[in-house]
């Protein structure tokens, strides 16, 4: 009797102690869900602006607190000085965005012609390139002052084992994707390829911008990177995007993807533990699909 009475508790502990888990995880996992929609709402309702920006207002402000900051009512002129709340009768014409107005993007030009290209439909080829990269919004997007903001907190690019460690950055790097400014290609391919972090907003996002894209996946889609990169992350995404627009595209995908793609399919298996293989597997996929 008393031995029965103890398998009875000790059924009973085990259940209690199982309900106890499950009660805790679900509050976990609720409170992570919480936090993260209440991040994400401060971030859309306060449109931040970029750090640097920020710091040099406060500095500003401390340095001289009789001078009105940016965040008061009315506008600044080019002297700096507050005039009015009132507009002008004729405003000066907004200047049309371009690659050079984003932050997160290289100093350097996206698209480095070679030097040693001759051949006029090869030249032809990479001209397209380049004319593509200075002129991503005549694919669609939008040019959009919150992905600016969110290129320059997303800059220098972040690296983690635990990607836990950077919530704020993630979810950041959520948020930019839904934003389709064609400025942003250069910075989420980086994330993709070298941050460890990967995802379908971000991968949904480079196909919907289609050519304005091109030039920052070539970019680094290097057959030379092909043992310590996984290339075949970008490389999934180049067919979607060229069978849609490949009369846009022109010579780019005849002259210079596909060489790319065929010098990738062609690797050898190599000693050791890297990503070739992989990239092999992915670069004869997107060659298949292609050349149908």
């Amino acid at each position: 009797m008393k031995n029965a009475l103890l398998d009875v508790l000790k059924s009973r502990l085990i259940w209690y102690a199982v309900l106890g888990c499950l009660l805790f995880c679900l509050g976990i996992h609720f409170y992570t869900q919480w936090d993260l929609a209440r991040f994400e709402a401060e971030m859309l309702a306060s449109k931040r602006r970029p750090t640097s920006e920020r710091k040099a207002e406060t500095a500003a402000a401390i340095a001289n607190p009789d001078k009105p900051t940016k965040t008061q009512a009315g506008h600044f002129h080019a002297d700096g000085n507050l005039l009015h709340a009132e507009p002008h009768e004729t405003e000066a014409p907004v200047a049309s965005p371009s690659v050079s107005d984003a932050v997160g993007v290289s100093e350097t030009a996206l698209v480095q012609i070679p030097e040693s290209v001759t051949d006029a439909e090869v030249l032809a080829a990479w001209q397209r390139l380049d004319y593509i990269a200075k002129n991503p919004f005549e694919w669609g997007g939008r040019p959009s002052a919150h992905a600016l903001e969110l290129m320059d907190e997303l800059t220098p690019m972040w690296v983690s084992e635990d990607p836990h460690d950077h919530g704020e950055e993630l979810m950041m790097l959520d948020l930019l994707p839904e934003e389709r400014d064609p400025r942003s290609a250069e910075l989420l391919v980086t994330y993709l390829l070298d941050s460890g972090v990967s995802g379908r907003p971000v991968k949904d996002a480079l196909v919907a911008m289609g050519p304005a894209a091109v030039p920052a996946l070539i970019n680094r889609l290097n057959p030379g990177e092909s043992r310590e990169v996984a290339l075949a992350v970008i490389i999934r995404l180049l067919p979607s995007i060229v069978l849609q627009h490949r009369e846009e595209l022109g010579g780019i995908v005849d002259y210079i993807l596909l060489p790319r793609l065929e010098a990738i399919a062609a690797l050898e298996d190599p000693p050791g533990d890297t990503f070739v293989l992989s990239n092999r597997s992915g670069a004869r996929k997107a060659l298949a699909l292609l050349r149908e």
